[in-house]
């Protein structure tokens, strides 16, 4: 079912009977029908109208209040999004198609240049495989839209950040945030995300929703500064490009709202405070804007420990999200189990009074991931501390065991994750010009990954990329002798995965597999090969390797008709 979307109190006052223009080839004057459309599932559909005297036909000073929505209907369902101002008098709202059909929809608002406008979109199936939509959760893990709404497929949900050369959080000229001209550096992030092994990039946002390149309410002058009270449209041409841009590649983009309330990057800065009226029209214009899009999730902030209010408000600010957008989004609130947020969000440093926390500077092992993940059965799991390149190493404070994420340990802990049964994670490293708390030192260990962790991490996302891991695979224990090891496998026990750990064979037992089934054998630490093992019966099974190594075993035929 789809979730109901409740806009009550959001209208403005009415106002009287306001001339309209609507781009949609029909020019005129009052309510309009547009011209039926034609979209394929997962594709945004954009309308315009325009409304050039809403200053004095509203009696607003800020087009950002000026309010309205769609309501789209479908034999399945309804979903409704908001109208966003989008510059020279002119409102915009999307829809993105969850399932063929046809969808009709007429806008509502208290102002009725904006209100009654009606049309239809015939949604035909998606264009083809690669196109995907929404990320949701199924159970404990992630999980992607495929066909339709209906249609979930198990997602690897892991994040790559580069804040040496285009994610920052401080003013330098990588920072895509930072100014216009710099959407040309989305396609080389996308590139560099992509040769380091993963289908998610990582954007910080902070004070730029209100001009690109602000990183906290210090960037103005003061929290009463009018530029406080829009939001930046540039700053969201650019957002929007970088997922649009991953969309379309098969990608996600996950983003950071704000920072850290320390900092000054949070909204309890603002002049109205964390519920005031200039975080509230932030909120409807995201909401509005990015809410039909699909390809991003959304995580309020870090170190939220450190708000007054803290679990409240940011619970508060995803039950507002989630009210006001017409289609699914992950939010998440590092650190808090509140029902409002699509996943749970552990912080990692140990010793803060958060609901969720791994081990100091965690997690320790497979065991604490499996430990997360058997805890919270209702939603997906995500560590969203970032686990970068040998980061405990470089940390300025004393660190038990500072090697735990040197280049086995980055590997095996998305292994482990994924092993465990879907834990999201969040890789990477930060940079040079970070701060004392995120050191990055080109001539020390910390930097850019090494071409064989590259080249491992690449290998870990083409073996799960395409539906390995199914939405009812679990942990099976016991099922690994001569070698450490975990195990995968699904309710009929048609498909096992097995990830082991430094060795050169190991013995599986598949004693209860239902019949033989084919297996490959791949090199962790290698490029992407599948090695055919044949058939595999029911039983103990002795595996060979050609090395040492870090091995995964499949056994199964998947859907793509290959092990």
């Amino acid at each position: 079912m789809m979730a109901q979307q409740d806009w009550g109190g959001i209208m403005g006052p009415v106002a009287g009977v306001l001339a309209l223009a609507v781009a949609c080839g029909m020019p005129g004057a009052g309510a309009a029908t547009f011209e039926e459309r034609e979209a394929r599932v997962w594709e945004v559909v954009e309308y315009s109208v325009t409304f050039p005297d809403w200053r004095g036909a509203t009696g607003l000073d800020n087009p950002f209040d000026v309010q309205g929505q769609a309501v789209f209907e479908h034999a399945g369902g309804t979903r409704r999004t908001g109208m966003f101002y989008a510059g020279e008098g002119t409102w915009k709202f999307r829809f993105t198609g969850t399932r063929p059909g046809r969808w009709a929809f007429a806008t509502e608002s208290a102002f009725p240049a904006l209100d009654g406008h009606t049309g239809a979109i015939h949604v035909q199936a998606r264009a083809d495989r690669g196109t995907r939509g929404f990320v949701v959760g199924a159970g404990s893990k992630f999980a992607v839209m495929v066909d339709d709404e209906d249609d979930l497929e198990g997602y690897v949900y892991q994040v790559y950040m580069n804040q040496q050369d285009f994610e920052q959080q401080y003013r330098h000229p990588s920072r895509i945030p930072g100014g216009a001209d710099r959407e040309k550096l989305i396609a080389p992030y996308w590139e560099d995300t992509q040769e380091n092994g993963f289908d998610i990039y990582f954007f910080a946002v902070f004070y730029s929703w209100f001009r690109m390149g602000a990183l906290s309410i210090d960037d103005f002058d003061g929290p009463e500064d009018p530029a406080l009270d829009t939001p930046d449209l540039v700053l969201f041409d650019v957002l929007e490009l970088a997922i649009r841009h991953a969309h379309a590649r098969g990608g996600r983009t996950h983003l950071w709202a704000w920072g850290d309330n320390d900092r000054k990057q949070t909204p309890n800065h603002l002049g109205e405070g964390f519920r005031g009226a200039r975080h509230q029209r932030l909120m409807r214009y995201i909401a509005a804007r990015l809410g039909p899009l699909p390809g991003w999730s959304m995580n309020f902030g870090f170190d939220t420990v450190e708000m007054p209010n803290a679990e409240a408000d940011c619970a508060w600010w995803a039950g507002e999200m989630n009210r006001m957008m017409g289609w699914p989004h992950v939010l998440t609130s590092r650190g808090w189990a509140d029902p409002a947020f699509g996943a749970h969000s552990y912080a990692g440093f140990g010793g803060n009074p958060y609901d969720l926390e791994t081990t100091h500077q965690g997690p320790v092992d497979y065991a604490e991931i499996r430990a997360h993940l058997a805890a919270h059965p209702d939603k997906p799991s995500l560590y969203e501390e970032r686990h970068t390149y040998n980061r405990w190493q470089c940390w300025p404070h004393g660190v038990e065991d500072a090697d735990r994420l040197n280049e086995d340990g980055c590997r095996r802990l998305i292994w482990r994750e994924t092993m465990a049964g879907g834990m999201g994670g969040f890789f990477g490293h930060f940079s040079e010009r970070f701060n004392a708390y995120g050191p990055f030192r080109p001539e020390g260990p910390c930097g850019y990954h090494p071409e064989s962790l590259r080249r491992a991490f690449r290998t870990h996302r083409d073996f799960w990329r395409e539906g390995r891991l199914l939405l009812d695979m679990a942990p099976v224990d016991g099922c690994v002798a001569g070698a450490t090891g975990y195990a995968l496998a699904n309710a009929a026990r048609t498909h096992w995965v097995f990830f082991l750990e430094q060795c050169d064979g190991a013995t599986l037992d598949l004693s209860n597999m239902a019949g033989s089934q084919p297996a490959v054998l791949v090199d962790t630490r290698a490029d992407y090969a599948e090695q055919r093992l044949g058939s595999l019966a029911p039983g103990l099974r002795e595996v060979g390797m050609p090395h040492a190594s870090d091995w995964v075993v499949a056994v199964g035929t998947w859907a793509r008709g290959e092990p």
